[in-house]
């Protein structure tokens, strides 16, 4: 089996990324059954300690923030995220390494005939859920020791959710996903919250009240030792560059000045403080991490696509900003960063996100905005974008793809002013490929 091979067999099946809207309910993600499908495979999930992250915000960034660290300890990681940029591959890495076109093929053509069985069986396992089934088979095949899994959508019964975590963290929640988790904070954070064990380690960054009152619950109801970024750990930006920010922590787990964070943005202080007290929390789990190690880890994290420079003449950035709260911190944080600079957008969204929200967020701090549409059938139409764009009285142009959108986008930017590619991590995948950024 090829990879494109691979490929083509692993969208036979159902692919929630490309179809969603399905409720999040168990006629829907059988948890259950995915754990089943694994015991067949001989239980895979229990041959490593895991870390578990969730919420709306931030959990990439976090997660890989926690598996950069935890690789600085010379421990064998694997990191398990999603979507990705470019490649499947992207998925699954161990220390830092994406999986070879190659292994990933190889992996899926000796699982095939266990999905085959379960497809006769009127099982219909998801792509998502294969993929997960692949993670953890490979991480137990090459002897990972720790495991940082990012949770798809929700938690509670997200296919990741079958480890038993030394910890669970949840980054900061928002509206999102509202066709699958529903339309309420509290909901949502349920839903969220659905990683949590019994006596287990929790970390959350900053919470909305309605958000934070049902996490407390149910860590009182679990008996869970909880940890809280802006409680129990509080952090400052001190300095920030294009390519990173550098931040102060003090709290629960002692302080650390300068603490330099290999990613850009103001919004990335927040992910690691996040991670700083995961990572810290490990103490309770026999884990010892010096100061060294996790500076050396937050210093040399790498995450495409999240507010990452990839020219300077003009300066162009891309983000994989995809609901309202995100688009409103990247401008902020383009405002910090490039004090003064014009921003033309070149904005492509999923049809199955807060368009509007998106919108009023990017919108009113930029000088024009050049429409376009990624190469995914969740990509909503460029007309009903421009819509909401002319609503803030900004210039909006429709372009066919991003290549013309681009091009559209160097006319229209003045000196010093800069070009942002946003709105979705489709998009930001597809203009990182279009740069020849390795992902």
């Amino acid at each position: 089996m090829t990879y494109q091979q691979a490929v083509e067999y692993l969208m036979s099946f159902v692919d929630r990324e490309r179809v969603p809207g399905q409720k999040y309910q168990e006629e829907h993600y059988d948890l259950q059954g995915f754990r089943q499908f694994l015991a067949e495979l001989g239980s895979p999930q229990n041959s490593f300690k895991s870390i578990l992250v969730a919420g709306t915000k931030g959990k990439g960034s976090t997660a890989v923030m926690i598996e950069s660290v935890l690789r600085q300890q010379r421990l064998k990681t694997g990191l398990y995220t999603s979507p990705h940029l470019v490649s499947f591959c992207e998925r699954i890495k161990i220390d830092g390494k994406s999986i070879l076109e190659r292994d990933l093929a190889q992996r899926l053509e000796w699982l095939k005939p266990f999905l085959e069985k379960s497809r006769q069986a009127g099982q219909h396992r998801s792509v998502f859920e294969i993929l997960t089934a692949m993670a953890f088979l490979y991480f137990q095949e090459v002897g990972v020791e720790w495991a940082v899994l990012e949770v798809g959508v929700g938690g509670r019964l997200d296919c990741t959710n079958v480890v038993n975590p030394r910890a669970a963290v949840i980054t900061n929640i928002s509206l999102d996903h509202t066709d699958i988790l529903g339309d309420s904070i509290a909901g949502i954070a349920a839903e969220k919250a659905g990683i949590i064990r019994q006596d287990a380690l929790v970390i959350t960054a900053p919470q909305p009240a309605e958000a934070l009152k049902v996490i407390l619950k149910k860590c009182q109801d679990s008996l869970a030792r909880l940890f809280q970024v802006g409680r129990d750990v509080g952090f400052r930006i001190t300095d920030q560059t294009p390519h990173s920010v550098t931040i102060d922590l003090a709290g629960t787990f002692g302080s650390m000045t300068n603490l330099e964070v290999g990613l850009a943005g103001d919004f990335q202080a927040e992910n690691a403080a996040t991670a700083f007290a995961a990572l810290r929390s490990l103490q309770y789990r026999n884990l010892i991490l010096s100061d060294n190690v996790i500076r050396d880890g937050f210093r040399s994290v790498n995450w495409p696509g999240r507010m990452q420079q990839i020219s300077k003449d003009p300066v162009i950035i891309i983000d994989g900003a995809h609901n309202g709260h995100s688009a409103k911190r990247l401008m902020q944080s383009l405002e910090n960063t490039y004090p003064g600079a014009g921003r033309v957008a070149v904005l492509g969204i999923s049809a199955n996100k807060d368009i509007a929200g998106i919108v009023d967020s990017l919108a009113p701090g930029c000088r024009a905005v050049v429409i376009t549409r990624a190469r995914h059938s969740r990509a909503a139409s460029p007309e009903i974008i421009r819509e909401q764009v002319a609503r803030h009285g900004v210039a909006a142009i429709i372009t066919e793809n991003l290549g013309e959108a681009l091009e559209k986008a160097r006319q229209l930017v003045a000196v010093n002013d800069l070009i942002v590619v946003t709105g979705s991590l489709f998009l930001a995948g597809e203009a990182l490929e279009l740069f020849g950024e390795k992902v």
